[in-house]
C-alpha cells in the first residue's frame, strides 16, 4: 500500500499488531493500519453486497479503512482473502481499532493545552 496514501491520512489512523495474521504469499502479515471511517464506506460495502449479511458489510468497510497489512499489496488485498485468511479473533482486533480511533477523535483537548493557551 502506498505511502503517499498514508501521509493524507496522518492523524487519522491507529497501527496495532494481528494477533494471527492474514497468511499472504506464504507469511502471516500481522501489523495494519486503520484510518478513519468515512461516510461512504459503508455505502460502497452496502452497494457490493445488498443482501450479504451484515458482517460481510462490516469486513468490506475495514477492508476500505485499511491502509497497510502487513507487506500485502493493496491490490491483494481483497475481501475474498479476508474472508478466508482473517481469523475471527484478528477481526475483533480490527474493530477495537475502529473504536479506538473514533474515540481518540472525539476526545477533549488536552486540559493542560487549554490551561496554558496552546
Amino acid at each position: 500500500m502506498s505511502t503517499s496514501n498514508t501521509k493524507n491520512w496522518e492523524g487519522l489512523t491507529i497501527t496495532r499488531d494481528l494477533k494471527v495474521g492474514v497468511l499472504f504469499a506464504g507469511t502471516r502479515h500481522k501489523k495494519f493500519t486503520l484510518r478513519v471511517p468515512m461516510a461512504g464506506d459503508l455505502i460502497n460495502a452496502q452497494k457490493a453486497y445488498p443482501s450479504g449479511p451484515i458482517r460481510l458489510q462490516a469486513l468490506e468497510c475495514y477492508r476500505q479503512q485499511l491502509l497497510e497489512l502487513g507487506d500485502i499489496p493493496a491490490e491483494s488485498l481483497t475481501i475474498e482473502l479476508l474472508s478466508t485468511e482473517l481469523a475471527e479473533v484478528d477481526l475483533g482486533l480490527l474493530e477495537v481499532a475502529d473504536e479506538e480511533l473514533g474515540k481518540s477523535l472525539n476526545d477533549p483537548p488536552e486540559k493542560a493545552d487549554s490551561e496554558t493557551g496552546g
